[in-house]
């Protein structure tokens, strides 16, 4: 009788488990997800980060049978939201927006980082990755990178270059290329990446560094003359662009990517889970060619794919900020 009793309780614990639930070993077992979950975006509503997940929370939604709502905890280069996070129970049921900035560059940008992305947080998913694009006001006059590398060393330090903040991927972006041109400009940051975008329409400023998605309708009206993209491949959504390294800029490559983390102690089984809905809903191929539009280039992999980006990018954007001195207290 006892082995008839584990042989069923054996066959009973292999039945497979619906899709949209993932029965945890708990004192009182219980199917996760059984409420909604919470993305947190540490950035402002409108925002790439913001439509990427909002894209993501809708289809999740959808595939695992729970509601997905998305809250924005902004400021701080990210840093409000990621500690909203780490201070959020570690069930499962709370996980965050993280990106180049919270993983790689805030490491070495600021002299206090007010958390540990390696034992505070447990990576989720990597998502994929936005180019920037080099992008002047149209009256300065020039048609290509070598030609605006040409009037900056004319007129050293008199070209103003803008970005939505201190250590944005925009503002490393044209650090990166200032150290590798050979050219200085004068960086002017704004409270955010629209502030930025409308400064160089209005002519307040001259150059700029943004992502592709925002920047693309400005792109295509005229308001704004696109030079070059930032990452080592040409982007599908603007074909006949080089990229900075075939302007001349070898081994020039910086891009914006993002991907999901966790509070550090959430169950592993619920990592997995959470890992395995987010590839799903990004793969989706409605959701993938929407993505694609707008510049988005889907990258998914098993959940430590994004603290291996973020460890591999960490000394390189550490550089780059050394050389700008940027970093802040």
């Amino acid at each position: 009788m006892s082995f008839l009793k584990s042989l069923m309780g054996r066959l009973a614990r292999s039945v497979a488990l619906p899709a949209a639930a993932l029965l945890l070993a708990t004192g009182a077992s219980a199917a996760y997800p059984d409420r909604p979950i919470t993305i947190i975006v540490p950035f402002n509503a409108g925002t790439t980060p913001d439509i990427l997940s909002r894209m993501v929370a809708d289809q999740m939604g959808r595939d695992i049978g729970q509601s997905v709502v998305v809250l924005n905890r902004v400021g701080a280069s990210g840093i409000i939201g990621t500690q909203a996070l780490i201070n959020s129970p570690a069930d499962g049921y709370t996980i965050a927006y993280a990106n180049v900035a919270t993983l790689a560059i805030n490491q070495g940008l600021y002299k206090k980082l007010p958390y540990d992305a390696d034992r505070q947080l447990a990576p989720v998913a990597l998502a994929g990755y936005v180019q920037n694009v080099l992008v002047v006001r149209p009256e300065l006059g020039v048609k290509t990178v070598p030609e605006l590398i040409a009037l900056a060393k004319k007129k050293p330090g008199a070209l103003s270059v803008g970005s939505g903040g201190n250590g944005t991927t925009g503002h490393l972006s044209a650090e990166m290329f200032k150290s590798m041109g050979g050219v200085f400009m004068t960086h002017i940051p704004y409270k955010g990446g629209l502030e930025a975008d409308l400064a160089l329409i209005r002519g307040e400023i001259d150059v700029l560094f943004e992502n592709i998605t925002t920047i693309a309708p400005y792109i295509s009206s005229g308001k704004v003359v696109a030079l070059g993209v930032t990452g080592g491949k040409r982007d599908p959504t603007l074909p006949n662009l080089p990229t900075m390294a075939e302007s001349g800029l070898k081994g020039y490559n910086a891009v914006a990517w993002t991907g999901y983390v966790a509070p550090a102690g959430v169950d592993p089984q619920v990592l997995d889970f959470l890992n395995k809905a987010v590839n799903k809903a990004l793969n989706d191929p409605h959701m993938k060619s929407r993505l694609a539009a707008q510049a988005f280039e889907v990258t998914t992999g098993p959940r430590n794919a994004l603290f291996d980006l973020a460890h591999k990018e960490r000394p390189m954007w550490a550089d780059v900020i050394k050389k700008s001195g940027a970093a802040i207290d």
